[in-house]
């Protein structure tokens, strides 16, 4: 299982990225949903590990994941 982290700034990416968590630093709410979506589909990823701006930003799609995919734990940070 893996872990991956979107971010919506560099220093928390980068912290996530020195213990070894893949990170994407996106801005635009297009963007978020497709990286989402793309997490969706790898079924490696066990843990989305999500800041606050980009949770509040989707936070339908995240919802909906929370309740009712068991994979991956939607978590914020």
């Amino acid at each position: 299982m893996k872990m991956y982290c979107i971010s919506h700034d560099m220093e928390t990416a980068l912290g996530l990225r020195l213990t070894g968590i893949e990170t994407k630093v996106l801005e635009e709410k297009v963007e978020v949903d497709c990286e989402i979506n793309k997490v969706l589909k790898d079924e490696k990823i066990g843990i989305l590990i999500v800041t606050k701006p980009i949770y509040e930003m989707s936070k339908s799609v995240l919802e909906n994941i929370r309740q009712n995919k068991k994979m991956p734990l939607v978590v914020c940070l």
